[in-house]
């Protein structure tokens, strides 16, 4: 036979306490997750606040695909990934006359703007030059723009002693007239960005620069040099011919003495030579055959230094004449790589 037996009552405590759980212990826990996450949240905000730029430029660099001719700029500059991140936040555009005037100004018209930088990252722009005796004038123009951007970047404190150092340099050292001229003009074009432009003048056109600058610029660059030797090449299309041009103006000058002083000689004789001849005509009217005979020597040997600074003078015209349209083409020539430079496409026949 088989006994049931009955199962044994729960004690009534337990029930009752099954039965009324209290929540005193999940609610604190709620409590401390809430002001927990009120704590993340308000630390992320001040987080995202702070590194607002640098999230900025972390999306601005993972959605920006630079085209090749981009790319192969920063290459060929031996930019380090810090330059080349610089460089491509402005999104570089390598344009045209046209859009180039459009996006880079010239208010003065007496320098010629072949790149330019928008504050702030917001561009750069290059003009296309494509002659070839200015070959390497956009990737150095590049580097340029581009220190900028790296300019704008340093801390006040790191500008201050940036600044001190380039202008105790540039005051110590003649670094050429076309650099000086450079910073002549960006003084009236550009005021108070005189700092800024000589960081970018001294990085890409300076060969030889103390050891603490040179030092700095390879947060930029892994061979500044290269970038320097290419400025100088092609800053020598210019400099050559200006170099020329001078030393023709100088001759030009020498010959155009030359030729109104034999001017002047030649009316002398010609003064004389008329004397001369009134008195002969004298003496051979009134029959003083003697005196017309002693004196036709003299007249003829004035007559011979006549013609012979005639056939002189028309010498030194001819050869004045032969520099003038040699220094006339050089200045063509000139011209036509200054045009190459400009934004505006007409070219004016020297004067």
């Amino acid at each position: 036979m088989v006994s049931l037996h009955t199962p044994p009552k729960m004690n009534r405590s337990i029930l009752a306490s099954l039965s009324n759980p209290k929540p005193t212990r999940c609610v604190k826990i709620r409590h401390f997750s809430l002001g927990l996450l009120a704590v993340l949240i308000v630390a992320s905000m001040f987080w995202i606040i702070y590194n607002l730029n640098t999230i900025r430029d972390w999306y601005l660099l993972a959605t920006y695909h630079p085209p090749q001719i981009v790319s192969q700029l920063a290459s060929v500059d031996g930019m380090t990934n810090y330059a080349k991140d610089l460089f491509y936040l402005n999104r570089p555009a390598i344009e045209g006359k046209s859009a180039f005037a459009a996006n880079c100004s010239n208010k003065d018209n007496q320098t010629h703007v072949i790149g330019c930088y928008h504050d702030g990252d917001n561009g750069i722009f290059l003009l296309n030059v494509t002659d070839p005796q200015l070959n390497g004038i956009i990737p150095v123009t590049a580097a340029y723009e581009m220190l900028h951007a790296g300019y704008a970047r340093l801390s006040k404190t790191e500008q201050t002693s940036i600044d001190n150092q380039m202008w105790q340099f540039y005051q110590g050292h003649n670094l050429g007239t076309e650099i000086k001229a450079q910073m002549a003009s960006y003084a009236v074009t550009e005021p108070g960005a005189k700092y800024d432009e000589l960081y970018s003048v001294l990085g890409t056109e300076v060969a030889a620069l103390p050891a603490q600058l040179e030092n700095h610029y390879k947060l930029y660059f892994k061979n500044r040099a290269s970038i320097v030797r290419t400025y100088q090449n092609y800053q020598a299309a210019f400099n050559s011919r200006e170099n020329s041009i001078a030393a023709y103006n100088k001759e030009l000058t020498t010959l155009l003495s030359q030729i109104n002083a034999s001017k002047n000689q030649l009316t002398v004789l010609q003064n004389s030579i008329t004397q001369q001849q009134n008195t002969l005509n004298q003496y051979q009217a009134s029959g003083n055959f003697s005196a017309y005979n002693i004196n036709v020597p003299g007249y003829n040997a004035l007559i011979n230094q006549y013609n012979d600074l005639v056939y002189a003078t028309r010498s030194e015209v001819s050869q004045y004449n032969i520099i003038v349209g040699e220094s006339n083409a050089l200045a063509l020539e000139e011209r036509q790589l200054v045009q190459a430079i400009s934004s505006t496409p007409s070219i004016q026949s020297p004067k």
